[in-house]
């Protein structure tokens, strides 16, 4: 007597209201029942690896943990927003520090000497005539003279010596940074419009939900038609 085969659809009406799903962990932007949907619809004619109701319960907690971090990465890559037709899009930042400083020192002087010299001199040179009247006569006779006659030299020199002296210093301090930023997009040329329209159409194809589906059947179900 023929062994029949337990198939996916065949334990889940067994387990209902309860799945082998009910412990799978997915990221966000995964739709559960339609991930389930596409499981059943891939995998109905294949027998099960593990028939076990609760052993295949837990490698489905498993399978979907190991497989996290591939789901979301996959989710992330469909929701990445770009130009198809763009062949160049990218972003370039970069910094300039600068940071210094400057000082200075120095002194100074000045002196003055100056010498004066005076020559001065000054002369008296002068007569006075002293006159009187005799009792019976009315003119006047000059009876005595006064002759000045002199000279006054004064000469001198004055020297005046100074001088002056001082000293400075200064310093200063400098820091600046600047940021930049640039964005480069575009199609460069290399490529046309309608190679990248292509690639985008071969893009478009990739289904997330066949891509599980696929690694859920070749991980428990014995692919034999």
């Amino acid at each position: 007597m023929a062994q029949s085969k337990i198939t996916l659809i065949g334990l889940e009406s067994f387990l209902d209201p309860n799945s082998v799903f009910d412990e799978l962990t997915l990221p966000d932007g995964i739709d559960l029942e339609t991930l389930k949907g596409t499981i059943f619809l891939r995998c109905q004619e294949f027998e099960l690896l593990y028939p076990d109701p609760e052993f295949m319960r837990s490698a489905v907690k498993i399978w979907g943990m190991k497989n996290y971090w591939t789901f979301n990465k996959w989710v992330e890559l469909i929701n990445k927003q770009y130009d198809p037709l763009y062949n160049k899009d990218y972003y370039e930042e970069y910094e300039d520090t600068h940071s210094g400083n400057e000082s200075g020192s120095g002194t100074s002087s000045q002196t003055d000497d100056h010498t004066r010299t005076d020559n001065l001199k000054s002369e008296t040179d002068g007569t006075v005539t002293h006159a009187e009247k005799a009792f019976n006569d009315t003119n006047m006779q000059d009876i005595s003279k006064d002759t000045t006659d002199g000279e006054v030299k004064h000469t001198g020199t004055q020297r005046d010596a100074g001088s002056l002296n001082g000293s400075y210093s200064d310093s200063k301090n400098d820091s600046y940074t600047n940021n930049h930023s640039y964005h480069g997009y575009g199609n460069i040329g290399i490529t046309s419009a309608q190679e990248l329209f292509q690639r985008q159409a071969e893009v478009a194809r990739f289904n997330l939900y066949e891509q599980i589906a696929d690694l859920f059947c070749q991980e428990f179900c014995i692919m034999v038609y």
